[in-house]
Order: structure tokens, then C-alpha cells, then sequence
């Protein structure tokens, strides 16, 4: 039999972890043990993950992580881990029974070292909730690229692999997996695309301003606005960089500055200025600024007051006016 390590950062998960570790220990597939990594938390999250210890106390073990931040604390499950494979899942996401099996049967089958599965995302707002399946892309690099190769809860790691390269960055405040899987690639490592659904994941949306929230999307954007132009750069290098890698690098660099212009328009004229992007045909470009518009705060202005909403939207229609000339 495979051994496998299942690893849950928990931080402030109290209320939802219990969900998480029952679905591991619902699995049809038995594994090695349970990693639960306490990382600062504040509420009763620690009680919870001994309430489970001391009925599973072969099964699970607790540590705990004083840095900040999943990373850290995934990090930290990765070198106490005694698993051949290893099933990364964030305290407030759920595994459907036959994940870890279903994965573990497909590696006989061409030897990868990640596998990548499809997901469901549940989003919750209040008493409500919605659905929304994702596939995962087969092609890695495409997949890299455009966001498209699911989450770190659906995938299955090879722990011989995540060692070559240190594991997770822990620095970083986004874009995590998609880091780690880049420099996995880089270091030889093979991907498998797995199409069966068996990871569900759990969105909470709160009601907070755009404006409190401006700070993390900029970092947010900036991280995948980084790791692309650092995937071009790498692909250029290794004559890797077919016509379709570039064509949706160039696409998914254009998009995304758009979106940056929104806090640092200087930036902005900056990178557009430097990259161009003349490649992209003037019909792409108009598709990728009417979706732009539609995610855009022009929809979303912050002022309740008539007068102080009407002046914002005609500011917000100057600018987004001023960007036709970067398409034309």
C-alpha cells in the first residue's frame, strides 16, 4: 500500500475543520496518518483538533507552527511526513470519499509526480449558496498560465518531488500553488490532469468595501502578474514559448494590467509601455477590455451620495475611455 500523508494547516477554522478531517477519515482509501499544523490561532481551534487526536491517537498527530500563514504550516507537515504521497487539504475545504483512491490508481498508469484534479467551488453568501464546477487544463503549461490547474486541496503531491525544490514559498500572499507547480516544472517534474470531481471547495463571501479590501487585491494581481512574466521569461529561454503559450501569456499579462491600472496607473503605463503587447490582434484586445469593464469598479461605485456617485462614474468613464488608446 502507498503511504500517504494528509496535511491541514488550521487557523481560526473552528467552526469548519471538523468538516475537513471527517472527510479524510471518510476516505475509501486508508491513509498513513493525519498532520493537523496549528498556526496561531485565537479561537477554539486547538480544542477541536484534540478532540480528534485523542480518538484517532495512532492515526493523528499536532503541531505547531509559529510562523504566519498556510505556507509555513504546510511546510512544517512536509518535513514531519512520513507518506510517499502527499494530499495538501486547507482546514475549510471538504475531499469527497474515492479522492485520494481514485488519484493513487492513475499514477501506475504514466508515473507522475503531481496530480491536478477537477473541483467544485461552493460559494456561500449568508443563508445562500451556489455551485460552480472547474476542469483542469492537460496541458501544464497552459494550464499554469491561465489559472486553470485547480487547487491545492484537489491535487496529490509527491513528497520526493516537493523536497528538490524546498517546498512552498512562504513569503508569498497568493498565487501559492501556482509558484510551487512552476518551479516543479522547471525542475523536470511531470503533471497529470485528473477529470474526475472529488475535491469540494468552500467560498464564505463577506460583505466588506472594496476600498478595505484594495490592499490584498493589488497583492493578489501584482503575484500573478509576476509569476507570468517570470514563466515567459522561463519558456523564451528554453525555446519553449510555442505561439499558444504566448498568445494566452500575452493575453492574461494584458488583462491583468488593466485590472492594476485601477490602483497604480503609473505601473500601468509602465509595463504596457515596455511589453506593447503587439501581438495580440486589436479584436483580442477589445474582448479582453469588455471583460475587464464588466469586472471593473465602474460597476461597483464607492459613493452613496447622487452628486458624489455621479461625479466618480464620469471619472471612472474618462478613464476607462483613456485605455482605448492602448487597444486601437
Amino acid at each position: 500500500m502507498i503511504p500517504v500523508t494528509v496535511i491541514i494547516p488550521c487557523h481560526n477554522c473552528e467552526k469548519f475543520v471538523t468538516r475537513a478531517i471527517k472527510s479524510v477519515l471518510s476516505q475509501s482509501f486508508k491513509v498513513t496518518e493525519i498532520l493537523l499544523i496549528e498556526n496561531n490561532s485565537t479561537d477554539s481551534t486547538k480544542q477541536v483538533l484534540q478532540q480528534f487526536k485523542s480518538e484517532y491517537p495512532d492515526l493523528i498527530k499536532i503541531y505547531s507552527e509559529g510562523k504566519q500563514g498556510a505556507c509555513a504550516a504546510r511546510n512544517l507537515g512536509l518535513a514531519k511526513a512520513k507518506g510517499e504521497w502527499i494530499q495538501f487539504l486547507d482546514a475549510d475545504d471538504e475531499l469527497l470519499p474515492k479522492k485520494i483512491e481514485s488519484q493513487l490508481s492513475l499514477i501506475s498508469l504514466s508515473k507522475p509526480d503531481v496530480i491536478v484534479g477537477n473541483y467544485c467551488k461552493v460559494i456561500v453568501t449568508g443563508n445562500k449558496s451556489s455551485r460552480r464546477s472547474f476542469v483542469v487544463e492537460k496541458d501544464p503549461w497552459l494550464g499554469i498560465i491561465n489559472s486553470a490547474l485547480g487547487v491545492t486541496s484537489a491535487m496529490l503531491w509527491n513528497k520526493r518531488e516537493l523536497l528538490k525544490v524546498k517546498g512552498w514559498k512562504e513569503g508569498l500572499s497568493s498565487s501559492q500553488e501556482y509558484d510551487l507547480i512552476f518551479r516543479l516544472l522547471k525542475n523536470g517534474a511531470s503533471l497529470l490532469a485528473d477529470h474526475n470531481e472529488h475535491t469540494v471547495i468552500y467560498t464564505n463571501v463577506e460583505s466588506v468595501s472594496r476600498s478595505s479590501n484594495s490592499e490584498r487585491l493589488v497583492q493578489i494581481l501584482c503575484n500573478r502578474y509576476g509569476l507570468r512574466c517570470k514563466i515567459y521569461e522561463f519558456l523564451n529561454t528554453a525555446q519553449l514559448l510555442t505561439p499558444a503559450y504566448k498568445k494566452n501569456l500575452d493575453c492574461f499579462l494584458f488583462y491583468h494590467l488593466l485590472l492594476i491600472s485601477e490602483f497604480n496607473m503609473a505601473y500601468f503605463k509602465e509595463q504596457i509601455t515596455r511589453i506593447r503587447f503587439q501581438d495580440i490582434s486589436r479584436y483580442d484586445k477589445i474582448a479582453i477590455f469588455i471583460d475587464f469593464i464588466k469586472h471593473s469598479s465602474f460597476r461597483n461605485p464607492s459613493y452613496t451620495n447622487l452628486i458624489q456617485k455621479i461625479a466618480e462614474l464620469h471619472y471612472i468613464l474618462y478613464k476607462k475611455i483613456n485605455f482605448i488608446k492602448f487597444i486601437i
